[in-house]
């Protein structure tokens, strides 16, 4: 079983693609609306994990929290538009 930090990591990662794609199709107007709004989506679940993380950490003495909303069997699908 992977922690929930290994979890965290592991949906950074995942992301990234997404997250560099966005930075060459934006400046360049390749990007569609649809693009947009999954990036955008992927951008506001990491900032709510990422804020839940560093909430625990402050809490638990510099530990990792133990548990979090990230389910390793979505990582692909977070933030995409419905």
């Amino acid at each position: 079983m992977t922690s929930y930090a290994g979890r965290l990591g592991m949906w950074l990662a995942h992301e990234q693609w997404k997250l560099e794609q966005a930075s060459y199709d934006i400046p360049a107007r390749r990007a569609s609306p649809r693009q947009c709004a999954e990036l955008a989506g992927v951008l506001q679940r990491l900032s709510d994990e990422l804020r839940d993380y560093a909430a625990g950490l402050a809490f638990s003495g510099g530990r990792p929290p133990g548990a979090g909303s990230i389910d390793p069997d979505e990582l692909g699908g977070r933030g995409e538009a419905e």
